[in-house]
């Protein structure tokens, strides 16, 4: 080959590798500034649907986060959100429930309260990223949790296990970004031995605590939610009881914890004739502290 031909066909491959890299860098481009503006749209989209669908002040918006209970690893344990006069208040924080909100698009920022119903793990497992994704999602005002006595222990436990991440990240970004002010949750205890009290109070919004019935735990509650005539009842864990069916009695809504007994019978057998009798112990011992399908509807038909 000649020297002229070789010098004209290196040039030709260096010309065509700067316009393949130049394709490259400009296709790049062209997607970052697609998956950006993809990104802006979507979020604005979001907005658009939290202020219609959760913040709307005229309708009250329940939201089943999680519904299953210790056994069930891959679902979303015990919690409850509702959307009230534009306040967002949500009842226990089981297991995966922060991810689960996140993935319904659930505007964790504007979280105003958490109220627990007892402190069995499926119930309060997920309470310290709440806490702390609320905060690092864009909260800015305070963040505090209802329950019954012996809350102030959990919150503050979990205080203590967040306090380096959020100084990191407040010490990182700033305090306009990521105030201190508004890292902790604060509990507020209501006394467990009360039959019933009002324990939240906003903007015409009441929340009234209940006590339940879910042997051998103790202490254990209902919660009542009241808005302009409208009334919300989460049962949390517990057997049917008095004081369940007259708060339930009228009800717009009730979110009530029940299983199937044939089911879980059924179950139970399976287990002890593969010889898992510690599971087989659980699908029994469950049935004393959970109530039946049929005790729901029975429930339901003396207060009809």
């Amino acid at each position: 080959m000649k020297k002229s031909t070789k010098t004209i066909l290196i040039v030709l491959l260096v010309i065509a590798g700067i316009l393949f890299v130049g394709k490259i860098v400009f296709d790049h481009v062209i997607a970052s500034d697609y998956m950006i503006s993809r990104g802006i749209k979507q979020r604005n989209r979001r907005n658009d649907e939290v202020k219609e669908n959760f913040l709307n002040k005229d309708k009250i918006t329940v939201v089943l986060v999680g519904t299953a209970g210790p056994m069930s690893p891959d679902i979303a344990q015990n919690s409850t959100a509702v959307f009230v006069n534009g306040q967002f208040l949500l009842f226990d924080a089981g297991d995966y429930a922060q991810k689960r909100m996140e993935q319904f698009n659930l505007p964790g920022e504007s979280l105003d309260a958490v109220f627990l119903t007892h402190f069995h793990n499926d119930h309060i497992a997920d309470l310290g990223e709440v806490m702390q994704r609320s905060y690092m999602l864009g909260r800015e005002k305070d963040l505090v949790v209802y329950g019954p006595t012996g809350t102030e222990d959990i919150v503050s436990s979990f205080n203590r296990i967040y306090a380096a991440d959020s100084e990191y990240r407040t010490a990182h970004h700033g305090e306009e970004v990521m105030p201190l002010e508004y890292q902790f949750a604060t509990a507020q205890e209501f006394d467990a031995k009360l039959e019933e009290v009002v324990v939240y109070k906003k903007d015409g919004v009441v929340v009234t605590a209940f006590k339940t019935y879910h042997p051998p735990i103790e202490p254990v509650f209902g919660y009542v939610v009241e808005y302009d005539g409208k009334k919300v009842v989460i049962s949390g864990d517990t057997l049917v009881t008095d004081a369940l069916s007259r708060h339930a009695n009228n009800a717009d809504l009730l979110v009530m914890d029940v299983m199937n007994y044939d089911l879980v019978t059924l179950m139970e057998e399976t287990f002890r004739e593969i010889g898992d009798d510690q599971l087989a112990q659980i699908m029994y011992d469950i049935r004393e502290y959970h109530p039946d399908v049929a005790d729901v509807a029975s429930m339901a038909e003396k207060e009809m």
